[in-house]
């Protein structure tokens, strides 16, 4: 499974969409922590399918597994947080500093599941793992927009403005950086969503429409991708708007507790 921050593949920007009786399934696997040699039981992807990019979170650019509470690992011992991509695969060489900051952080609350602890719980926790593992102002980015999405999840809407706040900060900060390999068109594309989801509106259809403007180019592409990619992003696009301009079906509206990632 690949696990770029954007590119989470052409379907997730051409809205591919398959009929399929199957669902996401995950299954129980041990883990011994890179920390304190704790052997943990976490759950790893069992199987998925293309209908994940037609969830509700692709209002936030945001596609499973991030969008899902097991993909967030918590040692039940020594609470070391990661992704679920990371955590048996952390620099040997930073460890040490990750024990630092476990020092530091106060969670004495006792668990038998890890999915017990709130997802927004574990996120802060891997915030300050993070810090300290050399991650640039793109992996913030998307870090934040993830929070973002799971502070809304769980119905804490200043939680939830306060880190899209932070990820559209950093999207127009690459924005203007020419050394940034990321289509515009799909940066653009995140500033409106952050915008709308933080109640600027103007800004958000203002940058929707330079999205629509701006041409989807991604290097080393194929060409029949990128033209696919380019007439769904538009597509998308243009549904976003008219969403954004209707009473009662903002995207943002459905930002809160109960409205998960599969649309239920």
């Amino acid at each position: 499974m690949k696990h770029s921050l954007r590119f989470a593949s052409i379907a997730a920007l051409i809205g591919v969409f398959i009929t399929s009786s199957y669902a996401i399934t995950w299954f129980p696997q041990e883990f011994t922590c890179p920390i304190d040699n704790t052997k943990n039981t976490f759950m790893v992807v069992g199987s998925y399918g293309s209908y994940i990019y037609s969830y509700p979170s692709k209002y936030q650019y945001l596609f499973f597994p991030r969008t899902d509470s097991p993909t967030f690992y918590l040692c039940r011992k020594c609470h070391l947080a990661t992704f679920m991509w990371d955590f048996d695969n952390l620099p040997k060489d930073k460890l040490p500093a990750i024990r630092k900051v476990l020092s530091e952080i106060k969670f004495s609350r006792q668990f038998k599941e890890y999915t017990e602890i709130p997802v927004t719980e574990r996120l802060e926790i891997m915030e300050r793992i993070y810090s300290v593992l050399d991650k640039n102002d793109s992996w913030w980015e998307d870090f934040y927009r993830i929070k973002g999405y799971h502070y809304g999840k769980e119905g804490k809407a200043e939680k939830a403005a306060e880190a899209r706040r932070k990820s559209l900060e950093l999207v127009q900060k690459e924005f203007k950086d020419s050394k940034s390999e990321t289509p515009k068109k799909l940066l653009l594309y995140i500033s409106a969503a952050m915008k709308h989801f933080t109640n600027d509106d103007k800004g958000a259809l203002e940058d929707f429409q330079k999205a629509l403007d701006t041409k989807y180019v991604e290097k080393d592409a194929k060409p029949e991708d990128l033209k696919n990619a380019e007439e769904g992003l538009n597509e998308r696009i243009k549904e976003y708007v008219s969403l954004i301009k209707s009473a009662d079906k903002k995207p943002r509206l459905f930002d809160k507790a109960g409205a998960d990632e599969h649309g239920h």
